[in-house]
């Protein structure tokens, strides 16, 4: 009998997962897309309300019957500038500035939503289509609606702005399109630098959710009745769960959780701050098949978790107990007409006993007043792009006592705009206290982390292992701080890169960056096969950096996969980082003429663009071209004078030369600029250090402790300064300082 070592099966289980993976991929890519108005005849009721959602009205062409911003000879002023906006032979125009500051006529192509706003788009001759910043908010007259406004609102966004109107921040194929069209596809050539892009209808349709309907139609005329998916390649039923009231509770609880992984991908989709980086999208495959996520991060959300930036729903609702029951998106939502299933607390009370919870006992306000209602203390409403309210998903417990200790939102004072905190939290104590979970908040604990104590390892620890806190908070923190290298944290990200759930895979690749270069390429390379390709591209980038290091059998595996990553960035190069990625990694495996070749390109296309700069300094620097790394810097500074890592860069190149009183002033400056970049602080402490500077090199460092918490980077730093000036008592302090926090 044949024995299977341990990873020979972990092997073949993967293999047979990329086989099954690659089938349904398959039978989808079988079908086509038949169009909205074949669904119409035998899904009447489902089109009518379909045809009042968002969905319908996603996006439109330019007619009078889409167009409802006020394109009579109207005008919109932004800090002095005037654009204006009229009709002629039944077109839309608007008369604004291009990149080059001109005022220029454009023809309007298209409509781009319809409530609470409504944006307009532009098509050029190479394919792209672009965002107009001006805006027609559609609310009523009386609730300030009925009049233009510019998207970024008090922000004055210049022609040579990165987010201005016709740079590829405002590019409607890459940012916008995938959500707003059905079947569509980017088809960024790089070679022509145009755009080719496809799509089948102006609007979310039938078919963007429930995929092609070819197979359907074929199954309503002659198909197997006993066909699950009645002739699509998924089905977005709901699975059968069955609930049962638990009365001390007060709360509906599932008898089994069955989550429907399914139907949140597909909403993910377009719910989710996410990047999609291929054209090539099947329903029913895994959401990282096509799509990053963003993390939950302190970029984006709060510390908490709770929606800081346009978040959109699929972060938030990952956070919630909620989806850990099995809740998905059409238990609260009709999924044809996107409006909620019941009106006010009703719809809470379909799973929570209205006895228990629709009460002032439990509200602490008046029956049917705004504070009664579910949603406004458990999923409060921030606003964005200026008129746009959204409610935060997570739909957590209020905990306005939290925003005192970890400085963040609360629904109290949501509302009570002219209370503090402070009041919001006695009242919420005096009423709730007894009943708060001694469990400590994921808030909590990342809070804990983020400062850099000796809380920090055990918090970590307690996040990743503990089965209580969701695991796209788990994911987020294991990316974020992979400062911490206990041997149980280490232990803990190995066994995450083998968990089922593909974000917790690649933010354990995130989180070995840290790790030596025999243990990455131990582990992290055989995700070079894993069976969903955004794991795979973050594989190939862990492993890059050791390519010469790589034996033959895994150098064949990385080749085929490096192939795959470039077409997929290629694909991406209507962006600089296109452009930026395929440098990075050809540079790192030691293609580096091809990786000048691409910063080069990328400076033309995006001369703005500062890490090309710094990336082509860097690779004159190590060619030993000092005249053309300088020129570089140079060239990037007269662009982004406040750059930060520009200014470092050009201080080192300062002191290689050996002019050290410039190239301290440049490091100073970029230190001045960004005061909170531990590595342009570390340098610039090591270049007092290195002239004497001693006092002032401690305290730059001590400073940055103070107020940024113990930093890894600052912490050597000061130990290794303190060691060499003979501080000895000082440095075995910090080391056990940093022993007690980091685990080494």
């Amino acid at each position: 009998m044949r024995i299977f070592t341990v990873t020979s099966l972990l092997l073949l289980l993967i293999v047979l997962f990329y086989c099954c993976t690659n089938d349904v991929s398959k039978k989808a890519a079988s079908f086509t897309n038949a169009g909205t108005k074949k669904c119409q005849a035998c899904h009447k009721k489902e089109f009518e309300l379909y045809q009042s959602s968002d969905h319908f009205h996603a996006m439109d062409s330019a007619l009078s019957s889409s167009v409802l911003g006020d394109f009579n000879n109207s005008f919109f002023v932004y800090y002095g500038d005037t654009s204006f906006f009229y009709q002629r032979s039944g077109r839309y125009y608007v008369r604004t500035k291009d990149t080059t500051g001109i005022k220029k006529e454009f023809l309007v192509s298209f409509t781009f939503g319809w409530r609470p706003l409504q944006q307009y788009l532009v098509r050029f001759d190479d394919g792209r289509i672009q965002v107009l910043p001006f805006c027609w908010d559609t609310r009523p007259k009386e609730k300030g609606g009925q009049r233009w406004f510019h998207i970024y609102n008090k922000e004055n966004i210049l022609p040579d702005d990165e987010l201005f109107w016709m740079s590829y921040n405002q590019n409607w194929n890459y940012m916008c399109a995938d959500c707003h069209t059905t079947n569509f596809s980017k088809n960024f050539n790089a070679d022509e630098n145009r755009f080719h892009s496809t799509w089948n209808e102006n609007k979310v349709s039938c078919e963007s959710c429930h995929g092609p309907a070819s197979g359907h139609i074929q199954w309503t005329e002659n198909g197997d009745k006993n066909d699950a998916n009645k002739g699509f390649a998924i089905s977005l039923a709901s699975k059968k769960i069955h609930w049962k009231m638990d009365e001390t509770k007060g709360t509906a609880l599932p008898e089994e959780v069955i989550p429907h992984d399914t139907l949140i991908a597909t909403c993910s989709r377009c719910h989710a701050r996410a990047t999609r980086f291929t054209d090539e999208y099947h329903h029913g495959q895994p959401f990282l098949q096509s799509h990053l996520p963003a993390n939950v991060n302190q970029d984006n959300y709060f510390i908490d978790g709770q929606i800081k930036e346009e978040d959109y729903e699929y972060g938030s609702f990952l956070q919630s107990k909620m989806y850990a029951r099995g809740v998905t998106c059409i238990n609260c939502h009709d999924p044809h007409s996107m409006k909620i299933k019941a009106v006010g607390n009703q719809l809470c009370s379909s799973c929570h006993s209205p006895a228990k919870f629709n009460v002032a006992e439990h509200t602490h306000h008046k029956e049917n007043s705004t504070g009664s209602q579910c949603v406004n203390c458990h999923m409060p409403v921030t606003t964005y792009m200026v008129v746009d309210d959204r409610r935060d998903h997570s739909i957590r417990i209020p905990r306005p006592d939290l925003s005192i200790t970890l400085q963040t939102p609360n629904a109290c004072n949501k509302c009570h705009t002219d209370k503090s905190a402070n009041w919001a939290s006695a009242n919420f104590m005096n009423w709730y206290g007894k009943l708060i979970p001694a469990e400590k908040t994921y808030g909590e604990l990342v809070s804990a982390i983020s400062k850099f104590i000796s809380e920090s390892e055990p918090s970590l620890y307690k996040l990743l292992t503990s089965n209580t806190y969701p695991a796209v908070i788990k994911a987020s923190a294991v990316e974020r701080y992979n400062q911490f290298s206990s041997v149980r944290l280490t232990e803990q990200v190995l066994f995450l890169l083998k968990s089922d759930d593909p974000v917790l895979r690649l933010n354990a690749l995130h989180a070995m960056s840290s790790f030596p270069p025999e243990k990455i390429l131990a582990e992290a390379g055989s995700l070079l096969t894993d069976p969903v390709k955004g794991v795979r591209l973050e594989a190939v980038k862990t492993v890059a950096p050791y390519y010469a290091r790589l034996d033959a059998e895994l150098k064949l595996q990385f080749d085929k996969m490096l192939n795959e990553y470039l077409v997929i960035q290629g694909g991406l190069s209507s962006r600089p980082e296109g452009f930026l990625n395929r440098g990075i990694i050809l540079s790192q495996t030691g293609r580096q003429m091809e990786a000048e070749q691409l910063y080069l390109r990328g400076v033309n296309l995006f001369p703005t663009f500062a890490p090309f700069y710094l990336n082509l300094a860097d690779f004159y620097r190590v060619q030993n071209n000092e005249t053309m790394a300088k020129e570089y810097l140079n060239r990037g500074l007269l662009l982004q004078p406040r750059n930060a890592d520009l200014h470092f860069a050009l201080g080192l190149w300062y002191i290689r030369k050996q002019d050290l009183a410039k190239g301290m002033n440049e490091l100073k400056m970029a230190a001045e600029i960004n005061p909170s970049g531990s590595s342009l602080v570390y340098g610039y402490s090591v270049g007092l250090f290195s002239t004497g500077k001693v006092k002032e090199a401690i305290a730059i460092l001590e400073n940055y402790l103070a107020k940024n918490g113990n930093d890894p980077l600052i912490l050597d730093g000061l130990i290794s300064i303190c060691q060499d000036s003979k501080q000895l008592e000082k440095a075995n302090q910090l080391i056990d300082k940093r022993k007690n926090v980091f685990g080494y």
